[in-house]
């Protein structure tokens, strides 16, 4: 931990940051990382690109920089699916999404100081505090890494699987404007007439939890902020969701992403669909 300390303010700031109830319980911090190391991350040469002509050329470039596309919700792993629905503005349609898009983790780090931050946020210190944070007590082990995401990305509301037990995403955009675009995590709560999924999700816990359409839910906020931290552990009523439509030539939505996974587990529980549950309250009954 020796050459880690330079970042263990980080886990300080979680430890001393109050909790945030609407629309769930969560943390959210401003300004996380130093403005030291802010300015660091964002100005190292494999976050911040330069602008390119077409996406092929992006792809490319971030490939060589040592980014490697990987599998992710919302997205999918084939480049030439996704330039060909790209290029035509042409997605397969769900009644939860409209599109997908592509996501890279960056595998190489060339920088020594970014390489020592993502290993401090990766680190049994750093997910001991983690764990005292949010009362967790059962075995887990800690995941973090730095993605970027192309327009398409999308995932419609929804509350992480079972065997998750905590997530969290720190915005490091390299372009100032970003805080205006759409492209940021979404906090939403279920309108009136679909609350009654909370209850299923809270009361029968051996069925996994699914996507649900976007219009089955308000967004109550959206996290905009760049340098900014949402932290919470996943749990019945913990909606959340993001939806990409942005110009990715000219900088990328870039987060470090990380989880606490459970490693307790045999299997995941029972699958059931979000077209189950698209069922109406019964009308009141009309007094005669």
């Amino acid at each position: 931990m020796q050459n880690l300390k330079d970042f263990e303010y980080l886990g300080e700031r979680i430890e001393a940051a109050s909790f945030k109830e609407t629309p769930f319980t969560h943390l959210y911090i401003e300004q996380f990382l130093s403005d030291e190391h802010f300015d660091l991350v964002v100005s190292q040469k494999q976050i911040k690109l330069p602008v390119h002509k077409t996406t092929q050329e992006l792809i490319d470039t971030l490939l060589d920089y040592g980014w490697e596309i990987q599998s992710f919700p919302g997205c999918t792993t084939s480049v030439q699916d996704y330039l060909k629905c790209y290029e035509r503005n042409e997605w397969p349609i769900d009644k939860r999404v409209e599109g997908f898009g592509i996501a890279l983790g960056l595998k190489r780090y060339d920088d020594g100081a970014v390489s020592r931050l993502v290993e401090y946020l990766n680190s049994p210190h750093f997910q001991k505090i983690l764990e005292n944070k949010f009362g967790i007590h059962r075995p887990n082990r800690i995941s973090t890494a730095i993605h970027k995401y192309l327009s398409g990305y999308e995932i419609s509301p929804h509350v992480d699987i079972r065997s998750k037990c905590l997530t969290y995403l720190i915005n490091i955009n390299t372009d100032p404007r970003c805080e205006g675009l759409p492209i940021h995590t979404h906090l939403l709560k279920f309108k009136d007439e679909k609350r009654f999924i909370y209850d299923f999700w809270k009361f029968n816990k051996n069925y996994q939890t699914d996507w649900v359409p976007w219009e089955w839910c308000e967004t109550e906020t959206e996290i905009r902020q760049n340098n900014s931290l949402v932290m919470f552990a996943p749990s019945w009523n913990t909606l959340h969701a993001v939806k990409l439509r942005y110009d990715h030539l000219t900088f990328q939505r870039t987060q470090l992403y990380g989880n606490l996974w459970y490693t307790d587990s045999a299997s995941e529980p029972e699958p059931i669909y979000y077209r189950q549950l698209d069922i109406k309250p019964l009308p009141s009954q009309q007094t005669t």
